[in-house]
């Protein structure tokens, strides 16, 4: 009987999983030279029996580079509660990693450096907001800093402001050895605090731009 382990959302806790189903696709990437490898695999989880789904890449090929057997990542949760996903295409690269680092931190019980991930995040944010691309000279700016400009420009209102203090508070807890425990608890609260102000900042913006645009083609096709 084949198992996984899993992170279930519902029991907050890492349980082994009997496999009920495996879909894989693995073979050679003719234009990266590299072979590579996908597993989704589906269960319940054996103490509330949700149905879960995970996926894991694979990490170690038998017969190339001298290895000696095919090995794979951890399972990362895919159903339920899959990681927030955005429309807009002006988000950086870099706030979407540290989103999904975030995210898989989490689900592997490392409160902490989940926490720090979102920050990480919001710090980018921040950063592809305020800052001039085209600048020769960038200014370093930090994530205290960059909240409150972000407010100073109306860009966030008090509640995104609030939420992103509280965030930087706890980055700042887990970035220190001496910081006191993160629960489970909290770091999903600042996970769903950075997707909100990610979100506002972004899709909701360029959905409102969307909205404007159609309502002023609407107007322009009246007069005529």
């Amino acid at each position: 009987m084949a198992t996984f382990i899993i992170d279930c959302p519902y029991c907050k806790a890492k349980v082994g999983v009997e496999e009920k189903g495996r879909a894989e696709n693995t073979g050679f990437d003719a234009d990266a030279g590299e072979p590579h490898g996908e597993r989704l695999t589906v269960g319940a989880c054996p103490s509330c029996s949700t149905l879960l789904a995970g996926h894991a890449t694979q990490t170690h090929f038998s017969g190339w580079e001298d290895e000696e057997d095919n090995r794979w990542s951890d399972v990362i949760r895919v159903y339920p509660k899959p990681s927030k996903t955005f429309t807009s295409y002006r988000i950086p690269v870099a706030v979407k990693q540290s989103l999904l680092e975030g995210d898989k931190s989490m689900q592997a019980g490392a409160n902490m450096a989940a926490c720090v991930m979102f920050g990480r995040a919001l710090e980018a944010v921040c950063r592809d907001i305020l800052l001039d691309p085209k600048d020769p000279k960038p200014k370093h700016i930090m994530l205290g800093q960059g909240i409150q400009e972000l407010k100073a420009q109306n860009i966030i209102d008090q509640r995104l402001f609030d939420w992103s203090q509280q965030l930087r508070a706890f980055r700042n807890i887990a970035a220190h050895p001496e910081g006191t425990p993160i629960s489970r608890e909290d770091a999903e609260d600042l996970e769903a605090f950075v997707n909100a102000i990610i979100e506002y900042i972004y899709d909701l913006a360029d959905r409102y731009e969307e909205f404007k645009a159609r309502v002023e083609r609407r107007k322009k096709k009246g007069k005529t």
